[in-house]
């Protein structure tokens, strides 16, 4: 975190499916999930559907085989029969594998998804609302050379031009905008909006970069930076541990980025399992060792209609992290559930103490080896005093578990509806430690609290229905997210409608309800920090004072998605 600047970026980012994709372009989900496997890799028996859309699993998606010319004759040599060894490769192998490159082994595509959203705060004049445009841009290559050989990038560029052309700095305000921390990057961290102000230069991102290969048909291993999520669960994943950010429950479309890793998939056919192993070396923290590496490893087995997921990541330095999932179709209800298991002596706690007076405190020598600006040090050692940092302790549960239900009220339409609760055994039942967890503490804090995990008891609903009657080109969507433990909430409707074969019309609004300090509505007090002495000048400063933020009120938004 960059702790020279003051600032609070506040998003809630729209979002649907993507229109579909021609047969062997990269499909929404090889994009923005599990990419697809090749055709030539065994598929497990299948299962009861998880109302996540499929995320209940790990499993590559069958593709459908891609057409083959005719082999080409070649004479085998000492090298051909290497490869034969190593590959599997049968009699009529070409140099590396028995499969010929297609006539168009390389595809070009991605999408260009242009926004505008505003929001609002109590007491807020209409001309005074946030104006936000975080337009994204996606491109990819995915190069398939054979049906053994698959390699996929893309590339997001990411501009906002409602942003200053260059940043500033300031200690007087805890941010403008609307719902803190629903950035298009999933749910951020507070004490990440405590940084330098996003400009409206450009930004671009590697999303995913990987290689995929099988050995011999049995095993096989995919390489770079991708994605893999665990978990069953639609609003709240705690096991989602391959990813650096938790993701945005609201959005459809998982802006996320992917995590650089090794992954190695070995399928147990005849009885429909998988088996997997991992090696990460990208995390929240840099990677500079090979003892940095964190591995991970889970189980998928699968009986009749039930689906049981077992994993666990371990890393040097860190307590293990163990995660359980379940998904079981039973009558017309798809049941699911997931627990994680952390250890609190890997996490900081924020505690508020009431007894002490900002203003009176001391003033904290200057330590002229950091290039923290003296401000900011000082202001540093008085929330150290005011928001206490401790390590937990003992094993923490998340637990969460939902019930959906699709029922058909027409020849072709379907309505989905679904219900989730979520215990967070990190979460908070005092939202006056809520600053704490956003202004600048001496001290990093390690895997903090983020937005939608602030709380300790939530409970979430759910309802789609794609294309009711004849509006076949209509999505009508509505969420219900509450925190029980600050009694507020957050009330989104989706609308989506496809104006033409690769074009998509959205819109969404919401609304904000319930403790106005609480995680869905996040206002703030002020807070006087008292005043400060200039270490070169000897001067004291003003009253410094966190002018704080007014509650959130409503978020209003469209947008426009073209993909190929």
């Amino acid at each position: 975190m960059n702790r020279r600047h003051l600032g609070l970026g506040i998003l809630i980012a729209a979002g649907s499916a993507t229109t579909a994709q021609a047969q062997d372009r990269p499909s929404e989900n090889d994009m923005f999930a599990a990419p697809a496997a090749p055709a030539a890799e065994p598929v497990p028996a299948p299962v009861a559907a998880t109302p996540s859309g499929g995320f209940g699993t790990d499993s590559p998606l069958h593709q459908p085989p891609r057409a083959s010319p005719a082999p080409v004759a070649a004479t085998k040599s000492e090298g051909d029969s290497r490869d034969q060894l190593n590959m599997g490769a049968p009699e009529a192998a070409t140099r590396f594998s028995a499969e010929v490159a297609p006539e168009d082994p390389l595809k070009i595509g991605g999408q260009i998804y242009l926004r505008a959203q505003s929001s609002a705060q109590q007491g807020q004049s209409a001309g005074n609302w946030t104006l936000s445009s975080p337009s994204l841009l996606d491109a990819y290559l995915d190069v398939r050379p054979n049906d053994r050989v698959r390699g996929f990038a893309l590339a997001r560029t990411i501009f906002d031009p409602t942003l200053p052309a260059t940043a500033s700095t300031g200690l007087s305000t805890f941010g403008s905008g609307s719902q803190g921390g629903y950035s298009n990057a999933g749910a951020a961290s507070l004490s990440s909006l405590f940084g330098a102000q996003a400009t409206r230069t450009p930004r671009v991102l590697l999303d995913q970069m990987w290689l995929r290969f099988d050995i011999k048909h049995t095993v096989f291993v995919t390489a770079g930076r991708q994605h893999v999520r665990w978990g069953t669960a639609r609003f709240w994943t705690p096991t989602d541990f391959l990813h650096i950010q938790h993701r945005n429950p609201l959005d459809v479309f998982d802006a996320r980025t992917g995590t650089t890793m090794i992954k190695v998939h070995v399928p147990w056919e005849a009885q429909g399992w998988n088996f997997y192993a991992y090696g990460l070396t990208e995390g929240a923290d840099a990677t500079p060792t090979a003892s940095s590496v964190a591995g991970a490893a889970r189980a998928e087995m699968v009986w009749s209609s039930s689906e049981l997921g077992l994993g666990g990541l371990v890393q040097r330095g860190h307590k293990p992290k163990l995660a359980a999932d379940l998904s079981a179709g039973i009558w017309d209800l798809d049941f699911y559930g997931e627990v994680a298991l952390r250890f609190g002596q890997d996490i900081d706690r924020v505690r508020y103490d009431s007894s002490v007076d900002a203003t009176n405190l001391p003033q904290a020598p200057y330590n002229s080896l950091d290039s923290t600006p003296w401000l900011v040090q000082a202001l540093e050692h008085r929330v150290d005093a005011l928001y206490t940092v401790e390590r937990g302790s003992g094993v923490k549960p998340q637990a969460t578990g939902g019930v959906s239900y699709s029922f058909k009220y027409a020849a072709n339409d379907v309505f989905t509806m679904s219900a989730e609760y979520f215990y967070n055994g990190l979460g908070y039942n005092d939202t006056a430690v809520y600053p704490g967890l956003v202004l600048p503490h001496s001290q990093t804090l390690s895997e903090p609290a983020t937005f939608f995990y602030l709380g300790r008891h939530y409970v979430g609903v759910f309802a789609s229905a794609p294309a009711p009657y004849s509006w076949d080109n209509t999505t009508f969507t509505l969420s219900n997210l509450a925190n029980l433990s600050d009694r507020s909430g957050i009330t989104r409707f989706d609308y989506s409608f496809i104006l033409l074969t690769h074009l998509r019309f959205e819109a969404f609004g919401a609304v904000h309800w319930g403790e106005r300090n609480g995680e869905f509505r996040f206002g703030m007090n002020p807070i006087n920090l008292g005043s400060f002495t200039d270490p070169f000048s000897g001067l004291s400063s003003t009253p410094q004072q966190l002018s704080g933020r007014s509650p959130a009120l409503f978020d209003l938004g469209v947008g426009l998605r073209a993909s190929i």
